[in-house]
């Protein structure tokens, strides 16, 4: 029996929508949405029917025999493994209280059970892999904008000019954004390209600026206390919308064109250069805040720069600039629910919140975790179950992570595919495909 299914792709956190061929239950052929994507999908989409057709991967659930890491593994049936699970879970609720208990996961639709399971044992402490994704950039447009990083979206194929700092979206995969980029060149759109290297995103640009590690935040101010110099912001935006704008202009009174050419090893008539290309097409001109920025201190400010920036252009609720995001609750229909359950009153033990309160509460900080592991302050963490999250190869310095998971006594992986994490778990769970 031949199907057609419309789907959504699980590969990576994009989610590209797909359209799948099956024939007698087996697949047969896959691609991205022909209405929306127009049939482009990117390698590891394509990949997803060699990921179903693996014999290699986790099939059932493995119990480990010997040391961490020593790859020796017992295959057990599920009520074993959950057994297993259930009793070490519960032992550890009755010593040291259920918010001993980690839970990480991806991100996207399928969080909320594993979010409500943790919830519903009695810990606080869910997080998912965004502390080495976005949350840089979140915490960046929360502390201008009110909203994250998912508060805006990037009307990126009726722009006149595209700014991209690090941003190499040709290599990133995101079949959407890129097809929209493709648009807006084909149609006379410009794109500036800033990177320490040249890469595919590069070679497409009309501008490229190659500056030197770390200066990228220097150039920044450059371009905002030129537009500001040059009296070319959306004066009406700013007085209707914004605060600070003073104290903003006294801020980058220092950082000239002249200053930052310097810093970043690149020519200052480039700098104007690029701010005369710009104002004509006011306000169709994003400048796109990042994602997974570099981690140098002042990347957070870095993309609060690129968020000033399109504030300056008026660029917000504009044709060709960002977009806010309207769902069902916009046309007075309530939004469809899924599993849902009280988030218990406990400080998390990654500290934020209480600790660290100028984060946003969320999926908390991963990597804030190990501290509490290794001293039990607020208290101790004696469990980490990860659901499609592998901190080890996730975030830095693997060999001091399992210092801290040694002071756990239940180590759980949920995953499609043998992991670092995995390999080093007491329990591998295959998750459905």
């Amino acid at each position: 029996m031949k199907k057609s299914v419309y789907s959504i792709c699980g590969m990576c956190t994009v989610r590209c929508p797909i359209r799948v061929e099956s024939e007698n239950n087996k697949v047969t052929w896959i691609e991205g949405n022909q209405h929306i994507l127009g049939g482009a999908l990117c390698a590891k989409g394509s990949a997803g029917p060699a990921l179903v057709a693996d014999t290699e991967r986790p099939r059932q659930p493995l119990i480990r025999e010997g040391g961490r890491g020593a790859g020796r593994w017992q295959k057990v049936s599920w009520p074993t493994a959950l057994d297993y699970i259930s009793n070490k879970l519960l032992k550890i609720k009755a010593e040291h209280g259920a918010e001993s208990v980690v839970l990480s996961s991806r991100g996207g639709p399928w969080q909320n059970m594993y979010k409500t399971f943790i919830h519903a044992f009695g810990s606080p402490n869910y997080t998912n892999h965004d502390n080495t994704c976005g949350r840089n950039t979140h915490h960046a447009s929360l502390s201008l904008n009110g909203v994250g990083i998912k508060g805006f979206i990037y009307d990126i194929k009726n722009a006149k000019h595209l700014v991209l700092f690090g941003r190499n979206m040709f290599a990133s995969l995101r079949i959407g954004e890129n097809l929209q980029t493709m648009k807006m060149l084909e149609n006379g759109g410009k794109l500036t390209y800033v990177d320490v290297r040249q890469t595919m995103t590069g070679l497409k640009a009309d501008r490229f600026f190659q500056v030197r590690p770390g200066t990228d935040y220097a150039l920044i101010l450059a371009m905002i206390h030129e537009i500001i110099r040059r009296d070319a912001y959306d004066s009406t935006f700013i007085d209707r919308y914004v605060t600070g704008f003073d104290e903003l202009s006294y801020f980058v009174e220092q950082y000239s064109p002249a200053w930052a050419a310097k810093e970043c090893g690149i020519k200052e008539k480039s700098i104007h250069a690029f701010i005369d290309e710009i104002i004509p097409v006011m306000p169709k001109v994003i400048f796109h805040p990042g994602w997974n920025l570099s981690r140098y201190k002042d990347s957070f400010y870095a993309s609060r720069g690129l968020h000033i920036l399109n504030i300056l252009m008026g660029n917000i609720e504009q044709r060709g600039g960002l977009i806010i995001p309207k769902g069902p609750g916009d046309c007075g229909v309530k939004s469809i629910r899924g599993l849902d359950c009280p988030k218990p009153d406990i400080k998390r033990a990654d500290g934020v919140g209480w600790k660290y309160k100028h984060f946003d509460k969320g999926p908390g900080l991963a990597h804030l975790f190990f501290n509490a592991m290794e001293t039990e302050d607020p208290y101790p963490i004696k469990a980490w179950i990860a659901m499609r999250h592998d901190p080890f190869c996730g975030m830095p310095d693997p060999q001091r992570q399992k210092i801290a998971f040694d002071h756990c006594d239940l180590l759980v992986s949920i995953d499609t595919h043998y992991s670092e994490f995995g390999w080093y778990s007491d329990v591998i769970l295959p998750e459905s495909t």
